[in-house]
């Protein structure tokens, strides 16, 4: 493969040609009209010579004066071309100067993202200087950087969690089986006891590993097809309907208005089920639970309220971030993984929505989610 003409050499060419070229056509008029003028002086001589008064020089023979202007216009051709050739040749090295000036913040550019990798993402170009193109794009490079290192951090914390979350329930199953096992006395109940916990964890796992797979779906927004009509109202009627129970002690407030949304309806129900999940689960006994589904100016608003522990105003953002569960990070137990709220809102990204989250004064949170409607 040949290497082409680095941009500085193609920049001074550039600047060498011009030059010369636009040496050439000035040459080429003032020759053009030097000539000229020489042809219509030796005219008019010629003309007034006989008229010339008797007692004045002997006129110049037409000839001699046709000889001496041939010779000076050649003279003058060759000077012109010897001097657009000497400022052609110093228009290269004004060229590759003038090239390398304005193409220094581009090496500047370059090798500083050279030096950047993986391990060092909080480093920026920096560029300094007038705010040109090349400045804009330096900006634009630090700005990128800033997304990815964002993307980075957050895929390493969640991979270092979900190490922690899926070695957890593994330990407790082997740590279930081991004490069955070294126990030669144990009788059936110890054993089914044991198998009940294993499989319990067992379960435990399985939940967080398709959480992520369906997290891993929302955020990289892959469709299984073309958006289909999604009537929202049926949808969390329908979750509303498996969630509550008679037994559950909460005091439900369902008012759902018609809404339709375009999106894929899997991942929408799965949403709406994580909020009223989620309502339902991190409650206080004889708690309330709110669920209004409204439209306003083209946006669905599906808001869940609940009643429940007092949640930090700075700490509700922190809520969408993987096995985050309420205060605790990591360390609560119950029945969820730690990915109902950041599986909520991938999926609200996902269908150009978001998610909102407020903290009630008294105890507990309210959680909106916004879609747009066609």
């Amino acid at each position: 493969m040949t290497r082409s003409l680095s941009v500085r050499w193609r920049l001074t060419i550039a600047y060498t040609v011009i030059v010369a070229l636009s040496g050439a056509v000035l040459l080429t008029l003032v020759y053009g009209l030097v000539t000229g003028g020489e042809v219509r002086s030796g005219s008019v001589t010629t003309e007034m010579t006989p008229g010339a008064d008797d007692d004045g020089p002997p006129p110049v023979p037409p000839e001699l004066r046709d000889d001496e202007r041939t010779h000076g216009s050649g003279e003058l051709l060759q000077s012109s071309w010897l001097a657009l050739a000497f400022v052609t040749v110093v228009s290269v090295g004004i060229g590759w100067v003038v090239a390398g000036r304005l193409l220094a913040p581009v090496h500047t550019i370059t090798a500083r993202a050279q030096r950047i990798s993986a391990d060092s993402l909080d480093e920026r170009i920096a560029l300094g200087g007038p705010r040109d193109e090349l400045r804009a794009l330096a900006d634009t490079f630090d700005a990128l950087l800033g997304r990815v290192q964002t993307t980075v951090t957050s895929e390493r914390r969640l991979v270092a969690t979900m190490s922690h979350e899926l070695r957890t329930p593994l330990a407790n199953q082997q740590a279930a089986l081991d004490v069955a096992l070294a126990d030669p006395k144990a009788g059936p109940d110890e054993l089914r006891a044991a198998a009940t916990t294993a499989l319990d964890q067992s379960r435990r796992a399985a939940r967080t590993i398709d959480a992520l797979l369906l997290l891993t779906r929302a955020q990289s927004g892959e469709a299984t097809g073309l958006p289909s009509p999604v009537d929202l109202r049926a949808t969390v009627a329908e979750v509303v309907e498996q969630v509550r129970s008679p037994d559950d002690g909460l005091a439900w407030e369902v008012d759902l208005a018609p809404a339709t949304v375009p999106g894929e309806p899997d991942l929408l129900a799965r949403a709406a089920a994580n909020l009223v999940d989620n309502a339902a689960h991190h409650n206080v006994p004889h708690g309330r639970v709110v669920v209004r589904l409204t439209v306003e100016e083209g946006v669905a608003r599906m808001v869940v309220e609940n009643t429940g522990p007092l949640v930090a105003p700075g700490a509700a953002e922190d809520l969408v971030l993987p096995f985050r569960r309420g205060s605790a990070d990591r360390t609560a137990g119950g029945g969820g993984v730690g990915l109902g709220l950041t599986v909520v809102s991938a999926v609200a990204e996902h269908h150009g929505g978001q998610l909102l989250l407020k903290p009630r004064p008294d105890g507990g949170l309210v959680a909106e989610l916004l879609l747009p409607t066609p």
